[in-house]
């Protein structure tokens, strides 16, 4: 008989990036819903929880911080926000000042590295499709906003202007963003040639 597949399991970081992204939003009738939904908020994190326990605060998590939206707008909120709370920690504002200096590029390569480490389950593949665009596909994904929220904010701290990140298209449990920014004045530029010298010219 073939084996059962592993538990899918969330890590302890992303819990604490959740928490740090509710902020203030954080009280407690939200630290109430978020311990009935199997995380204590205000007492020590597991080392992982199941993935239906990240699934349910996450939810929780978009209605708090933007309750009139849709759940996928509001976790796109919930994205955005987990990034920059992470970066207001004394480790996070250390690698977000090294994303800085790492550009738009290499920032989306160690991003889907780092995603890969915060689950068990997770598959991140990213792939270029022009100077300043890639698509990135991600499964299995829930909930497809968050990762929306969370590249974005990832691009506008590497320094790409114009950022912008859509849900190309979600088949099955996959979703497939289409990542992108407005090239540097003058990239696409070709260089400035002057012309060459004229040398003495033949009499006739």
């Amino acid at each position: 008989m073939p084996s059962p597949s592993p538990e899918r399991l969330v890590f302890q970081q992303s819990f604490e990036g959740l928490i740090r992204a509710l902020g203030d939003h954080l009280d407690e009738p939200c630290a109430r819903q978020l311990r009935e939904a199997g995380i204590d908020p205000r007492g020590k994190l597991a080392v992982a929880y199941p993935l239906e326990v990240w699934v349910e605060s996450l939810k929780l998590a978009a209605s708090v911080l933007a309750p009139s939206a849709t759940l996928d707008d509001g976790a796109e909120v919930v994205g955005r926000r987990f990034l920059e709370g992470y970066g207001a920690t004394l480790i996070g504002s250390a690698l977000l000042a090294g994303v800085r200096l790492l550009g738009p590029h290499r920032m989306l390569e160690r991003m889907t590295r780092n995603l890969r480490t915060g689950t068990n389950y997770l598959e991140a593949r990213l792939e270029q499709t022009g100077p300043t665009r890639y698509v990135l596909t991600c499964r299995p994904v829930v909930v497809a906003g968050f990762y929306r929220g969370l590249f974005a904010a990832g691009l506008e701290m590497s320094g790409a202007h114009g950022a912008s990140v859509v849900l190309m298209r979600s088949a099955g449990d996959a979703a497939v963003y289409d990542l992108s920014w407005l090239p540097e004045k003058g990239a696409s530029k070709p260089p400035e040639t002057k012309p060459l010298p004229r040398g003495p010219q033949p009499r006739s």
